[in-house]
Formats: structure tokens, sequence, C-alpha cells
């Protein structure tokens, strides 16, 4: 099963697809992790599970550099397709399992496609002194700007049917068994029912270039269980595409990414004003 470095799968994808893609032209994540699987995987095996030193020993042998070795994990779980040679047995999810350890396992794909849906058009409710200052395209919003706009239009209330109130953005917190769990928001939504629990609401967001990971999903429900226990967990994944849909996803509360369904979906066309349009192309966004 050995590979050399011309054999690894490195072009990118041509088309305008949401695609992972950071790290496919790698010459330090990519060889190293093939190293590894060739040292442990066996015909039939369901996981393979390896370590930081079993990095750090494939490093050596490769004769590469490695400046953080833990960095391999986490960018190869979460940024990027994992290399072809792993998918081709059916590896598509690798996740943290323990300080320094770590696990591929099987699925079906490591992202998750936005399934199509007619979109539901509404009106840009983004005040005017916010809304100038971003592109007039929602395509070219970054998650930030993305969550303040679907914030501003109610999206999220509209879809869970729950008046929903931002918590925390852009939380970064550790948890035990995965590690650091990264989310761009988490927001509060308020149950109908007489206990008066709230609902945690995690989000992840993501820009037109960005795929919805199935590990990062299932990472934002360890998070919540970890920090927010005994409370009802509704994880959703908002995505833009290239035509400036926005896409919400909601998926079943499980902390193992194999396990991930889309429970619902929602696509919206958020339209700007005349007024807005003629704001917005007034203003100077050299900051954006």
């Amino acid at each position: 099963m050995s590979q050399s470095l011309a054999d690894y799968d490195l072009a990118m994808p041509s088309d305008n697809r949401s695609l992972q893609s950071h790290g496919l032209s790698s010459r330090v994540y990519v060889p190293i992790l093939v190293n590894i699987f060739n040292a442990k995987y066996a015909k039939g095996d369901e996981v393979v599970e390896f370590t930081l030193d079993d990095i750090r020993a494939a490093a050596q042998e490769l004769g590469i550099s490695v400046r953080n070795p833990a960095d391999l994990a986490y960018r190869m779980r979460s940024r990027t397709v994992l290399p072809e040679l792993i998918r081709n047995e059916g590896f598509f999810i690798l996740s943290a399992v323990g300080r320094g350890k770590y696990r591929l396992g099987k699925a079906d794909s490591a992202i998750i496609d936005t399934p199509e849906n007619e979109p539901l058009g509404t009106l840009d409710l983004t005040p005017f002194p916010v809304r100038r200052l971003l592109p007039e395209n929602l395509a070219d919003f970054d998650e930030q700007a993305l969550l303040t706009v679907v914030g501003y239009c109610k999206i999220l209330d509209h879809f869970t049917g729950l008046t929903n109130f931002r918590l925390r953005s852009h939380v970064r917190k550790s948890v035990p068994r995965i590690g650091q769990a990264e989310l761009d928001e988490v927001s509060v939504a308020i149950a109908h029912r007489e206990d008066e629990q709230p609902v945690i609401v995690p989000v992840e967001a993501k820009a037109v270039a960005d795929a919805i990971n199935r590990v990062q999903i299932s990472a934002m429900v360890s998070f919540c269980e970890t920090y927010f226990p005994g409370h009802e967990v509704r994880p959703l994944a908002i995505k833009v595409d290239y035509e400036s849909t926005v896409h919400v996803l909601e998926f079943n509360p499980t902390e193992e990414a194999a396990d991930l369904t889309i429970l619902r979906s929602a696509a919206y066309d958020i339209r700007l004003s005349e007024a807005q349009i003629e704001l917005i192309r007034q203003t100077d966004q050299r900051l954006l």
C-alpha cells in the first residue's frame, strides 16, 4: 500500500462546489498521515487509532520537520479531506478521542452537502449603518458577517420556531475526550414548555468556500454536553452558497460524527432594498 509523494491526490477541484480544501497540497500533513495509516491499518478494520507520538515517529521516519505535531490532526480532521488512499478504504472521519489520541473512522463522507430547498424570500432587516459596511452579495461574506445578518433577519427564529438570543460568539474551549472545540456561535432559545428550560443552539457558519464538516458539528454537541449538561441541544449549520442563498440545517444531537443526520433544512433568499443597495455601493469597503 506504499505510495510516493507523486501518488498523492494533490490537485484542487476546479468547480465552484463547496469543498474542504486546506491541506490537499500539503507536503507535511498528507505524507505523515498516509505513513501512519499504512503502518496501522489491516484489511477489514473499522477504526484506526494513533497518537501524537505516532505523528512524531512518522515525521522522523520521513525526515519531515514538524513544529506542532498536534496541528496535523486538527487541520486534517476539520479543514481538509483525507488522502485518497485512506478514503478508498472507507475512512472519512478523523476525530480526537482523548489527549493526544486520534481515530480514523468510517462514514459515507466527511462533509455534508446542503439539501436542495426552494428558497424562502425575506427582506434584509439589517440596520442601514451596519448593512452599508458589508458586501452587497452574501456570497462575499465571512462567517461572522453571515451570522450578523442572519441574526438581524431572525432566520434562526423562523427556522426553529423559537425565540433565539445570542449567548456567545467565536467560542473556543477545551472539551474532555476531543480537545479543543470551536463554535462560531452559541444561542439560547426559549422553549415552549412548562419547565422554561432554555434550549442550547450551537451554530456552525460556513462561507462560500467552506464545507459543513461532520467532526465540527459533533464537536459542538460534545461542547454543549460538557458545558450545558441536561439541556436540550439543537445543533445548526448555516451555509451561504455562490448564489448568496443562505442554507440552514439542523442535525441530530450526537457526539459521533458518523451518526450525524440532517433532521430538517431550509433555504433563504435575503433580499436587499433599493435604498440598501444604493448605500452599499456608495460606501468604501476597503476593510472587508
